[in-house]
Order: C-alpha cells, then structure tokens, then sequence
C-alpha cells in the first residue's frame, strides 16, 4: 500500500503531466497565431495551477511526516517534470510578450503615435509622406 506521501507525489506527477501538455498545446497555438484557442487554455491552467498549489502544501506536510519520501525516485520525477513544465512556461511567456510588442508596435505604426507619421489618418486614408511612403520607396 502506498504511503500517504507516494499518493501526493503521483498525483503531482499526474498534474504536471496535465500542465505540460497544456503548456504544449499553448505553444503550438502561438506558433500558428491562433489566439482564439488562447483564452481557454489560461482557464485551464489557471485551475490546475490553483489545484497543484494545494498539492504542494499537501506535499509538504506529508515530507514533515515523512522525511523518507523525499529521496524517492517518484519525488525526483516530480522535480524534473517541474523544471520542464517551468521552462515551458517560461518560453511561452517569452513567445506572448515578444507577440504582445510587436503587436503594440504595429498598433503605434498604424495609429501614427510613434512620433512619425502613420500609415492612416483618422478617416482611414493614407498619409502623405507617411511610413506607407517610405515603404513604397524602400521596396
């Protein structure tokens, strides 16, 4: 039978298991811009990061109760699949902010709040002189 520890830890494991394949699926969806499928994905891994937050502090009353389930091959699983479930989210994060830049650059270009002229003006009409100019004469 296993330990109260051992069952914390599988379903740790469980979780981030669950995580990483969130994590992938996020990943996947940055690279094709499929922003749609965004949001659903965050409420699930808001959720499940709210359920292992509170395994983590079962775990960590079971270790206190246990201090031999800290060297178990299961726990070193469980600390491995962490760290690649936080790198993961680490190079998403990296791929959403560097999106959210460019985003916000392209929004200032074409709103003329970059201190140069904008690609259209208030009515929807080119600018003369504008960065639509000069990106006819770069071409």
């Amino acid at each position: 039978m296993a330990s109260p520890a051992e069952d914390i830890l599988r379903q740790q494991f469980e979780m981030l298991q669950t995580f990483d394949r969130l994590l992938v699926a996020e990943h996947a969806c940055l690279l094709q811009a499929a922003v749609d499928q965004l949001p659903a994905l965050t409420e699930q891994k808001t959720v499940l990061l709210a359920t292992l937050e509170t395994t983590e502090q079962q775990r960590q009353a079971a270790f206190r109760q246990d201090a031999a389930a800290g060297s178990s091959a299961l726990w070193a699983q469980v600390q491995t699949l962490a760290k690649q479930v936080s790198h993961a989210n680490q190079r998403n994060g990296a791929m959403i902010m560097a999106l959210t830049r460019n985003t916000e650059g392209a929004l200032h270009i074409l709103r003329g709040t970059t201190g140069e002229p904008g690609l259209y003006g208030a009515q929807g009409q080119g600018q003369a002189g504008g960065a639509a100019a000069r990106l006819l004469v770069s071409v």
